[in-house]
């Protein structure tokens, strides 16, 4: 894999600058340039030491022989039929298709016919089949899945041999671009991905795409020495992967909202290991397929458990997979605890009462952008990334008089201890 940080200015000076900032750890830079009102080719060439590619996106590179003699390492060509290449060998033949898949195999032939340096196709898969078949692609081209449905195959192209992957330093210039930060995060900080996986791993959701899973994850099969890679399916519905699961392709599976108890009902179905923490909390976030055997378990019981202060009285908002989770671990710390939730089930307290709790400790597991009035308490847990302007609001701007305030992400990070765990049964014996 070679990755290839896509500058995207409006200026011609101000892309030299973006290229002089970027740090080292890249393989190349993509110039896009269909914006510029002038170009100075040797001004570009001369703010990097690395491979460039020069795109004009949407319409075609103006002089393509004065870009390659100015030392500009590869232009990008849009393909269409009847296309001539001036120099196949210095060429990236692209195709784009920002709103589906269509015709991607008879495209990719036909690209591929051309002998150029590269080849490279860009699709918007709308669900988990078209990741499948882009991904099928593969070697014939270098394939990148655009947009949130995209994220499967964008970004696990690079560990199944795909050869060009580009990010963003700023600008972001495709749907579902990653940044170049995301990716050594996931690739490694030298950007490059090693030998090819057999294992795949990706955490499920609706949406999954602002899931930092993979950053988390592919790090510790790094450090493990195992090949795995771990990706996002962010799908419509659950069943759209559960066949795929059956047959190990992904063998393991982290799941999120909204798909916690579609999970649970899948594991009953098929009769898998379940754990007793999924069993109590009645909600699956982990999946894993052994062969013979599927092992369910609820991992976010763990990570709620790592994090739990002394507390003499807790209050759960919510009463999804997330929220029974919570509530395990604290049955299992002896904390007492009341589930307030909007719309009231047996047993649960309205939200309105939730500003006359007399405890010590709150754990809020509603999405991110939903405002809450949170009172006073020495422990805020927060089950969502991060609140911002949008999120949990303290009442009469009492947030201060909090000991503590843990982040979801501190929450993510917690349950993945185990959860890693669970994933690595995959390589017993490895």
């Amino acid at each position: 894999m070679k990755l290839f940080v896509t500058v995207y200015e409006e200026t011609c000076d101000a892309a030299i600058d973006a290229i002089r900032a970027l740090p080292s750890e890249h393989d190349g830079v993509e110039v896009r340039a269909e914006r510029f009102a002038e170009i100075g080719l040797d001004a570009i060439r001369a703010a990097t030491a690395k491979p460039i590619i020069l795109t004009y996106r949407g319409s075609r590179v103006p002089d393509v022989a004065r870009a390659l003699a100015s030392g500009i390492d590869f232009v990008d060509v849009e393909w269409h039929d009847g296309v001539r290449i001036q120099v196949p060998e210095r060429t990236v033949i692209s195709h784009h298709d920002y709103e589906g898949m269509r015709d991607v195999e008879s495209i990719v032939e036909r690209m591929h016919a051309l002998r150029c340096a590269y080849t490279k196709l860009a699709a918007t898969p709308q669900n988990f089949a078209d990741n499948r078949r882009l991904l099928g692609l593969l070697p014939r081209a270098s394939v990148i899945g655009m947009g949130e449905r995209g994220l499967y195959s964008r970004i696990l192209a690079p560990f199944l041999g795909s050869e060009l992957t580009f990010v963003a330093a700023g600008n972001v210039a495709a749907p579902g671009q990653l940044t170049l930060q995301r990716a050594l995060e996931i690739y490694g900080p030298s950007g490059t991905t090693g030998s090819q996986p057999v294992k795949v791993f990706a955490v499920v959701g609706n949406p999954a795409g602002h899931s930092l899973s993979p950053s988390i994850h592919n790090r510790l099969f790094r450090e493990k020495g195992v090949p795995a890679a771990y990706t996002i399916a962010s799908i419509e519905r659950f069943d759209e992967i559960t066949s795929a699961f059956l047959r190990g392709e992904p063998c393991g599976l982290s799941v999120t909202a909204p798909f916690k108890d579609d999970a649970f009902a899948f594991a009953l179905e098929h009769g898998a290991e379940i754990g007793e923490n999924a069993s109590r909390a009645k909600a699956v976030n982990t999946l894993v397929h052994l062969g013979d055997t599927i092992i369910a378990d609820n991992t976010d019981v763990d990570g709620f458990s790592a994090l739990l202060p002394r507390a003499r009285r807790a209050a759960v908002i919510g009463a999804g997979g997330t929220a029974r989770a919570a509530v395990v671990a604290l049955e299992d710390a002896h904390i007492p605890a009341t589930v307030y939730n909007r719309t009231v089930w047996k047993g649960d307290a309205p939200l309105d009462a939730l500003r006359d709790f007399d405890g010590d400790l709150i754990i809020n597991t509603l999405p991110s952008g939903i405002d809450v009035a949170i009172p006073p308490c020495e422990t805020y847990i927060e089950a969502a990334y991060r609140s911002g302007a949008t999120g949990s609001q303290p009442v009469d701007g009492l947030r201060a008089r909090r000991s503590s305030h843990i982040g979801g992400l501190e929450l993510l990070r917690a349950q993945a201890v185990r959860q890693h765990q669970l994933f690595m049964k995959v390589f017993d014996g490895f």
